[in-house]
């Protein structure tokens, strides 16, 4: 009896910490306002559209809140399906212009990967475009990397701090899976 109370006492511990650890309260504050206020300046920016209200107004599907700038219109007539493996040149920055994936702004050499590997946002902002589309999309939190953000399984170092707005740049290269 004693041994399963000890069990009890350690998992009931071992919970309390884990939530203690995952509490807001360590949130860097000015980050998080100052992310916000750059997503808020891109929605009032007519230069952006959301992506759910411009390729969606009749039926309003996909979630709200991702926005998109066409840089160049591309030729393509099909569109990446969740499920699709797509070649994709693109970079990642955050709202001061810091890059936090250069992706291939370097060497300008596609990437592949599933479009459902990606977070929620970048996934359906490729899901509405066309090949040989080059889009600038912003990305709200809550459809990135979330409140915790992003960390380093090896390291345990913070990649991409909770509340980040995401700014990438993506052109549609091909669809390589079509399923």
């Amino acid at each position: 009896m004693k041994m399963k109370r000890l069990i009890y006492l350690t998992i009931s511990l071992f919970v309390a910490f884990a939530f203690a650890s995952c509490n807001d309260d360590t949130v860097d504050e000015a980050w998080k306002d100052t992310n916000e206020e750059a997503y808020n300046a891109i929605k009032a920016d007519t230069a952006y559209k959301d992506v759910r209200s411009f390729f969606h107004p009749e039926d309003g599907t996909g979630p709200l809140g991702v926005y998109f700038k066409e840089l160049k219109k591309g030729d393509g007539t099909e569109h990446p399906l969740q499920t699709s493996d797509i070649k994709v040149l693109y970079f990642g920055k955050y709202y001061n212009g810091t890059y936090f994936d250069a992706g291939t702004k370097n060497n300008n050499v596609p990437v592949t990967f599933s479009v459902g590997s990606t977070v929620r946002g970048f996934a359906f902002a490729l899901q509405n475009m066309v090949v040989g589309d080059r889009w600038e999309i912003v990305v709200p939190y809550y459809l990135g990397y979330g409140t915790a953000g992003s960390y380093n399984a090896t390291t345990g170092q913070t990649e991409i701090p909770g509340y980040t707005t995401l700014f990438f740049e993506i052109e549609l290269v091909s669809i390589t899976t079509y399923p």
